[in-house]
């Protein structure tokens, strides 16, 4: 959530601050070779730790957003992430086309709605129910979908539940897309006022030079 320029900026300090650590020991102590290394990490962790947690603190409060709040939603994104990949594991185990494709758009959407939240963390609270209870359904029902059609016997009591689960997960994927348009619901107002303004400003400026024009 923090980012790749926050990422960069954090390490290379690190990288600076254990590199002092280790010239400052081996010129004023006399440490030896194994302990000068030890120490020279040791900093760099320390820093690292220190670093992020001013990182994430600053960010926090640009967002908004409580320390408490900020850490909930990294461990809900980590935890979708690890959802994400049980989907992706599904891949080789489903026995169909149409199940291929099913699966195929619940992994883009659910990628997609993680990507949303990791860039703008507030959007979170649009989109709770996403995390807490879609997405993990959809991993349940997958799984459940294809031990199902890996089952030897087909009677029909099986066929019924694989038939039933397929519908079940049409639906939740239907519901994941009304997640998605949540998530960008307020980025489409935020559009659509800016190009009212953008044409406000153009009918002005055309009412203007017809203005001139008769004169």
């Amino acid at each position: 959530m923090l980012g790749a320029a926050n990422f960069f900026t954090r390490h290379a300090l690190n990288f600076l601050i254990g590199f002092t650590v280790f010239i400052l020991t081996v010129v004023n102590f006399d440490l030896g070779y194994i302990f000068v290394p030890v120490v020279s990490i040791a900093a760099y962790l320390i820093s690292n730790i220190a670093m992020k947690a001013f990182q994430k603190s600053k960010r926090s409060k640009e967002l908004g957003l409580s320390r408490s709040e900020y850490k909930h939603i990294e461990n809900q994104i980590k935890q979708a992430k690890g959802h994400i990949n049980s989907l992706s594991q599904q891949y080789i185990r489903v026995r169909s086309v149409r199940s291929f494709k099913l699966l195929n758009e619940m992994m883009k959407l659910s990628k997609r709605l993680v990507h949303i939240v990791q860039n703008n963390p507030q959007k979170f609270y649009s989109v709770e129910d996403f995390f807490y209870s879609h997405l993990p359904s959809a991993v349940q029902l997958t799984q459940t979908y294809t031990m199902l059609s890996q089952t030897q016997v087909k009677d029909t009591e099986i066929h019924l539940a694989l038939e039933d689960t397929r519908k079940t997960l049409k639906g939740l994927h239907v519901t994941m897309e009304n997640d998605l348009k949540c998530a960008i619901e307020s980025d489409l107002e935020s559009l659509r006022i800016e190009l009212d303004f953008v044409k406000l400003e153009n009918a002005k400026k055309l009412q203007q030079i017809d203005l001139r024009g008769g004169k």
